[in-house]
């Protein structure tokens, strides 16, 4: 656009002045979870009217030390859920807001990038597609602009907008350019005056959660069940129904892990810390979840697989005048690749380019499109003689085909096509007409982008891990397989069925293409509609998939895929549809979150098993107590002592171990495994027996000696606590035995909560109006040798155990 290059737009002195009359340019914020509703969700659990229930019960009877420990307990869950979640909550706000939306203003005379909220009236907003109307405004210019206005209007269809017409914040620039002279900003705005859209779409539970939370309400039913059928057992065999009504209560308690939600939440928030440190930004929690599942990445080439660095390399011109004319007449200095066509023209013309465009003038622009493949622009001046003169520069093949001239002009132009190509070089063709329609041929240009160092390790690792890599590319078939085999993607070139090109996609059905796809490594010159049926048509395999894209045409795509992925150079558009942007827009970003993905999903599945184990031992023990007409092995508060005291810190960081040897040569998972494989029952089974056989032995040879129900009761206690505390290093790796684990030190907050564990376990017996409170005695040293003896023969048990599964079932 010719008017672009001379509008100085507002100066420093004067931006300053406005936003101080104006304010900044920003919509209310999404209302934070209050700290009251925060705590407020800490006593919707059904588990804290459980056990508020027990209290009950507990004062009815008299219990009054049971009742205030269990309120206590409930006091501290409550204070431990509430800044367990209060962190998670404000990290992720706090990573939600590092995205910092940007447009392009002319200020002081030259083209500068700020950030949104610094817009001001009176400020020149350059548009392109994919971009958010950032203000109210006029459009002093626009070149075949269409606006998606469905956030205000509703109607999905984008609309027409031409020069002097209105443009409003929020809506998104679909097709075309513009020019936007902005008139009001923030609450001024028609989007700043309807409530509805003043707070950001609230996100909802992921799958995952809501996976766990369905966990949870199946655990609470089957719980609720045996505990009523115990009861009526219980009264059946003559029990007196407080006495019974008291036991249920402790097994339900003694059941549910209550700690399960917070450490997951836990887990899954510090899961996106860390993608982030290898600089990946979650958008949405789905995303965390669902990485770990990916079987297939379907990736653009420029800046992804490329540095997106692009620089003219050859060329070979027929005309060379009109040859580095179009390279600045068709020109909007937009992406990489018009910026190293506007240096090379600096550097044949001996002087900045923007001399020659402002001997002319820009009378229209038809602009390049993923469909056309093409721009013109129609230009005039002195320069010309008074003649209109159009300028077109796109794929070769598309310039060639609308140029005049002979047959063997055109052979020889189209073998060098492919030659270049096959050197792995992007190309570029130039024409110009004097009158729109006739074109002749004016030069190639050859353009290369390297590839980025690590690209080749990274697709490796992918396959390593058993994902497959696909390139989708717009580029020229020679190219793509080319730079393909220069990745490693391609063996050879003219491997059969290795590429497909959008006309042959665009020819076939879709059950031709989902038989097609699993044996295509390249996709070329493919447009954004073909892309969506691509990821279609993977899907339909079964196929779990991540796309990475960067434009407004790729949000359907993106939108579609399991994992939308983004560089950080995306359009607004895409960025909206994505749920995870490569801050550094490279490919080995991806492949580092997908590793991620891995390491938080196996340790939820180790936190899960963990605390069942802990659980089932506990329900175990009590429940054969009852049967066989002996006392309760545990009370309320000392279940609770247990669960909340000394393996509440344990459950969490369980969560935090570091990547185990292999899990990147693993096969991906399905999206709905279960959270507890075949390994993981089989251990809770294990060690639920063990530690509840122990249990009840001790207890029955204590109590019958010296006919002390605390005696046998305190070491029941000391066993499960230490037992829990110990078996718990078995649970740092589901698949590798104790010695090929990751070292001790690569997780120190898990050996500093077992350490506090033992104290809280050690404190319980030793600080008096503790132990009176938790109806305890003093063990003896052989009483607590015993106890340690089996909490060592007890994790010999679990790395037997584990050694077994693993080897009838290596895939857990």
């Amino acid at each position: 656009m010719e008017s672009e290059r001379k509008l100085k737009g507002l100066t420093s002195e004067e931006v300053l002045t406005r936003r101080k009359e104006y304010g900044e340019n920003r919509l209310p914020e999404e209302k934070p979870v209050s700290v009251h509703e925060i705590v407020i969700n800490q006593l919707k659990s059904p588990l804290i009217y459980i056990i508020l229930a027990a209290a009950g019960v507990s004062l009815a009877l008299g219990e009054t030390g049971d009742f205030w420990i269990i309120m206590v307990v409930v006091l501290a869950d409550v204070v431990l859920g509430f800044f367990q979640e209060y962190k998670a909550q404000r990290t992720y706000v706090a990573l939600k807001g590092l995205l910092h939306p940007t447009t392009t203003v002319c200020r002081d005379g030259e083209r500068t990038e700020v950030e949104v909220w610094e817009l001001v009236p009176g400020d020149l907003v350059i548009l392109c597609a994919g971009e958010k109307v950032p203000a109210d405004g006029m459009l002093v210019e626009a070149a075949k602009m269409t606006v998606d206005e469905s956030i205000l209007t509703g109607e999905c269809e984008p609309v027409t907008r031409l020069t002097a017409q209105q443009v409003f914040m929020g809506t998104t620039t679909v097709t075309g350019r513009g020019i936007l002279e902005v008139d009001k900003t923030g609450l001024q705005t028609e989007l700043g005056r309807i409530a509805s859209s003043l707070s950001s779409q609230e996100e909802g539970d992921t799958p995952f959660q809501i996976r766990l939370k369905s966990f949870s309400r199946f655990l609470t039913k089957v719980v609720a069940s045996a505990t009523t059928l115990i009861l009526l057992v219980g009264l059946i065999m003559g029990r007196e129904f407080l006495d019974m009504l008291r036991t249920a209560i402790i097994l339900a308690i003694a059941a549910v892990p209550e700690g399960l939600l917070i450490a997951v939440m836990v887990i899954l928030v510090l899961g996106m810390r860390k993608i982030l440190r290898r600089r990946g930004l979650v958008k949405r929690l789905l995303a965390v979840e669902t990485l770990g599942s990916v079987t297939v990445i379907c990736t653009d080439k420029t800046g992804t697989l490329t540095e997106g660095r692009m620089r003219v390399s050859r060329t070979d011109f027929t005309d060379m005048d009109n040859a580095i004319r179009t390279m600045v007449f068709c020109n909007n200095l937009e992406g990489p690749l018009e910026t190293a066509l506007w240096e090379y023209a600096r550097k044949e013309l001996g002087a900045d380019p923007q001399e020659l465009a402002d001997q002319a003038v820009r009378h229209s622009e038809e602009m390049f499109t993923s469909d056309t493949k093409y721009m013109v622009a129609e230009v005039s001046g002195e320069l010309f003689k008074g003649k209109n003169i159009h300028f077109m520069k796109g794929a070769p093949e598309i310039v060639l085909a609308r140029c005049i001239c002979e047959e063997n002009c055109r052979k020889g132009i189209s073998d060098l096509i492919d030659r270049w190509a096959d050197d792995g070089l992007r190309l570029l063709g130039l024409a110009y007409s004097d009158n729109g329609s006739g074109y002749t041929w004016a030069g190639l240009v050859g353009m290369e982008d390297p590839i980025r160092e690590d690209v080749v390790d990274s697709i490796r690792a992918a396959r390593n891990a058993k994902i497959q890599v696909k390139m989708i590319t717009g580029d020229y078939r020679r190219t793509a397989e080319q730079n393909a085999m220069s990745i490693g993607l391609l063996e050879g070139a003219g491997m059969a069925g290795s590429t497909l090109e959008g006309e042959q996609i665009a020819a076939m059905s879709d059950a031709e293409l989902r038989d097609k796809v699993p044996a295509v490594s390249v996709f070329a010159r493919i447009r954004p509609q073909e892309k969506f049926r691509i990821i279609n048509a993977l899907q339909e395999n079964g196929e779990i998939t991540a796309m990475i894209g960067d434009g407004v045409n790729d949000a359907p795509a993106l939108k579609r895929a399991n994992i939308g992925v983004v560089v950080g150079t995306a359009t607004d558009v895409a960025k909206e549809t994505a749920d995870l942007i490569l801050l550094d827009n490279d490919f080995s970003t991806i492949v580092a979150a997908i590793e991620e993905g891995r390491i938080i999903f196996s340790n939820v599945r180790k936190v899960v098993a963990y605390m069942l184990s802990n659980s089932f031992a506990e329900v175990l023990a009590i429940f054969a107590a009852m049967v066989l007409r002996w006392p309760t092995p545990l009370l309320v508060g000392q279940i609770l002592w247990i669960h909340l005291v000394c393996d509440g810190p344990a459950d969490i960081v369980l969560g935090f171990e570091p990547k185990e040897e292999g899990i990147m040569e693993e096969p991906p998972r399905p999206l709905k495994e279960p959270i507890l494989t075949r390994l993981g029952i089989t251990l809770i089974v294990v060690i639920s027996l063990s530690s509840a056989l122990f249990a009840l032995y001790m207890f029955n040879h204590y109590y019958m000696m010296h006919q002390n129900a605390a005696e046998g009761r305190s070491i029941v206690f000391a066993s499960l606590a230490m037992n829990s505390m110990i078996y718990i290093f078995a649970y740092r790796s589901m698949r590798l035995p104790l010695h090929r684990m990751n070292p001790l030190m690569s997780n120190p907050p898990l050996i500093w909560s077992v350490m506090a564990g033992i104290i809280t376990v050690l404190a319980a017996f030793f600080v008096p109006g503790l132990r009176r409170a938790l109806d305890l005695v003093v063990l003896s040293a052989s009483e607590w040798a015993s106890v340690i003896c089996f909490s060592m023969l007890l994790l010999l048990i679990v790395e037997i155990g584990k050694a077994i599964a693993n080897h009838v079932n290596p895939n857990g």
